[in-house]
């Protein structure tokens, strides 16, 4: 049989008692991994308020390279988020309840409108000029990032001279240097105390005019009120090129070989044509987080993430024609996932595939637990099972695998856990969720005489298209500075193309 169930035996008080050799034989994890310290990751800082919901999160890191969570359940809800999570259930869900972009995006649209480096003039009022059409041309579509949502209070500082326009029409023209406190009167917005309407721009010619909580951003900052909550909106307005300048080095570590940096970059933009107009219904296309893209503006940018992007100005992978979902992850513990195993549905550009030997994607994370605890943590989230008898899961292996209980990669699909109450099958998901795993490419082990539980895994992320470290190490292995980068896209993402549609 291809499929090895492994049991995990107790033989602490209240549980069953099995000889410690056959513990020794039946659990000893083989796994020829190089084992090197991780020294290098993709850390970045994100932290936005929904005062209804009391909630701030933030990301740090402690000494062992793993994230934490603490949780106070009065003031504030903190809690920690990877840099390349994305939610699996929410896109699965997102996935059924929408048609799919491929039927969506007309690619020959796109292309005719910014072929002939122009861009679409975006007025509401033609009294008013919101100044999108003042942008350098040949920088592709205009994308609305929504920076902030929920905050009662917003101060906007003004670097450059600048213009504010409210429901159409020009409110004053002011100077840099002004500081401007945005706040919410039911639906409308006020400015320094005064209302003055339901939708707010501000304009400058200024190369980054406007900081929001010392953030600098290019474009036109837009203030609306909440669609969701009884706060405000901010919404940062600019071409999807210098979109890119502010997302491309919260994605990717900036000093990293031009190959891998320009991967990075064609992903990111057709993940933003693919996901554009995503929280329309929120008055934005994108978040400034992980839900969308990590998002820095201005004040994130560098000269190798801005050389990458403008050699690759308008390219964008296609599937049969169509802009694709550029999903990626930090990564991906040496073999990518079939999309099935994750969203639960085909795609056919998303196949898992082998990476390139690497010492930080070899290098193996741990976590323990004992026994109680391990039972515990299942019943704070509603899987009570009672005292923990039995583990079943197919010995992880270098992948393709071929088992029922993992996909290809030897991500976990489920596990089956037995107590004296009866027998639960989790998710791999749930465990990542319920045991804060970086991923679900993961194995278990039993240590100390069957007192403790260790699980061992490898990758940070959902393991879909693009590994950052993977292409990180194909590019210092093979790179040549110019278009290796074309060879890393078509290695993750199965049949597609590069277009350049503006």
């Amino acid at each position: 049989m291809n499929r090895k169930n492994v049991v995990l035996a107790m033989c602490m008080a209240g549980f069953f008692t099995i000889i410690p050799s056959v513990i020794s034989n039946v659990y000893a994890t083989n796994v020829k991994y190089e084992r090197i310290n991780l020294k290098k990751r993709i850390y970045t800082e994100v932290k936005f308020t929904n005062k209804p919901l009391k909630r701030h999160i933030t990301k740090h890191k402690n000494k062992s390279g793993t994230w934490k969570r603490h949780l106070k359940k009065q003031e504030e809800f903190t809690y920690s988020i990877k840099q390349q999570i994305l939610s699996a259930k929410m896109r699965k869900k997102w996935r059924e309840e929408n048609i799919s972009y491929e039927t969506q995006i007309n690619l020959n649209d796109i292309k005719n409108k910014y072929t002939n480096n122009k861009v679409e003039r975006k007025q509401k009022n033609k009294s008013v000029d919101l100044g999108v059409s003042d942008y350098r041309l040949n920088q592709g579509p205009d994308v609305e990032v929504g920076i902030i949502s929920g905050d009662h209070e917003v101060q906007i500082n003004a670097i450059d001279n600048f213009k504010i326009i409210a429901d159409g029409k020009l409110l004053k023209e002011d100077y840099k240097g002004e500081s401007l406190l945005f706040s919410r009167d039911n639906n409308k917005v006020k400015l320094n105390g005064k209302q003055v309407g339901s939708t707010i721009y501000l304009k400058s010619d200024g190369e980054a005019p406007f900081s929001v909580k010392g953030n600098r951003y290019r474009g036109i900052m837009k203030v609306i009120p909440a669609r969701w909550n009884s706060g405000l909106t901010i919404i940062n307005i600019l071409p999807m090129e210098n979109y890119l300048r502010g997302v491309i080095p919260r994605e990717i570590i900036p000093s990293w070989k031009i190959d891998a940096i320009k991967a990075q970059a064609v992903a990111a933009r057709t993940y933003a044509i693919f996901h554009k107009n995503g929280y329309r219904s929120a008055g934005y296309d994108v978040t400034a987080d992980t839900r969308s893209q990590m998002y820095g503006g201005y004040s994130a940018e560098t000269n190798s993430t801005d050389k990458a992007i403008r050699e690759t100005e308008g390219e964008i992978l296609t599937y049969n024609g169509s802009p694709i979902d550029a999903v990626f992850s930090a990564n991906a513990g040496g073999y990518t996932e079939n999309s099935e195993n994750v969203w639960g549905s085909k795609v056919h550009y998303l196949r898992g595939v082998p990476e390139v030997p690497y010492s930080v994607i070899d290098t193996p994370w741990t976590k323990e637990f004992t026994f109680q605890t391990f039972s515990d943590s299942l019943n704070k989230h509603g899987i009570n099972i009672g005292k923990l008898k039995n583990i079943k899961l197919s010995k992880l292996k270098k992948g393709p695998m071929s088992v029922s209980d993992r996909g290809i990669s030897g991500r976990v699909k489920y596990i089956e856990v037995e107590g004296e109450k009866g027998t639960k099958r989790i998710t791999g998901e749930n465990m990542q969720i319920i045991f804060d795993l970086d991923s679900t490419l993961f194995d278990l082990n039993v240590k100390n005489k069957g007192k403790k539980i260790e699980i061992i895994g490898y990758g940070d992320g959902h393991g879909l298209g693009l590994s950052q470290w993977g292409a990180q190490a194909m590019a210092e292995k093979y790179g040549d500075g110019k278009n290796y980068y074309r060879r890393i896209l078509s290695h993750y993402f199965t049949d597609t193309k590069i277009e350049k549609i503006y």
